[in-house]
């Protein structure tokens, strides 16, 4: 790194987060990050990542440090998106519309039975709920203290990663979904002849 302020030691530490990070396919968080490396200090740690974000923007870097699942993953910036997919370097989770609803419901009302979503949903849950779990979006939270205490399903930190976040209160709130309402719909429709 071209940091002549830097001492051989800074720079060796810069190094080994960025290689660990480099080197892992999902978030590490500040203690893996200090196991790994051998780095003790919390704080130092994190002035390393905030220092190599920097490096990376002054520098016009494809990439930087992002905080998800609360922990760190080195990805690619979103406005090189299109290339990566267009490469299938990164092979995207396809789901279902009604697996995606699914994942929806879990995630915002998270903890949720089975019985909880197909109220929502009015239909069977079972195979998206399995889906999901085979993909490890989601995970099994528990039991609920009912009769026949049925499982639990929450999001797993994997969920985070793949969407981005660094915690649930990431997740955008309802109210700012720009959803239209019947009657916009019905104008919508009108207007396009549809």
């Amino acid at each position: 790194m071209d940091t002549p302020e830097k001492t051989s030691e800074e720079i060796i530490d810069w190094q080994l987060v960025e290689a660990v990070l480099f080197s892992s396919n999902h978030a590490l968080s500040v203690p893996q990050i200090k196991k790994i490396t051998g780095l003790k200090e919390t704080g130092k740690i994190a002035e390393i990542i905030g220092e190599l974000n920097r490096f990376y923007r002054e520098h016009n870097r494809s990439f930087t440090i992002q905080k998800v699942a609360g922990g760190y993953q080195l990805r690619s910036l979103p406005k090189f998106r299109q290339w990566i997919r267009k490469g299938k370097i990164v092979k995207p989770i396809q789901l279902s519309p009604s697996v995606m609803e699914t994942l929806a419901i879990v995630a915002y009302r998270q903890p949720v039975t089975r019985a909880d979503v197909e109220e929502i949903r009015s239909v069977d849950a079972t195979y998206s709920l399995k889906s999901l779990l085979d993909r490890k979006l989601i995970k099994i939270a528990g039991r609920k203290e009912i009769p026949g205490r049925p499982m639990l399903y929450a999001t797993s930190s994997f969920f985070l990663e793949v969407f981005g976040f660094n915690t649930l209160k990431d997740l955008p709130r309802p109210e700012e979904f720009d959803i239209l309402s019947d009657q916009e719909l019905n104008a919508e429709i009108e207007q396009t002849g549809e």
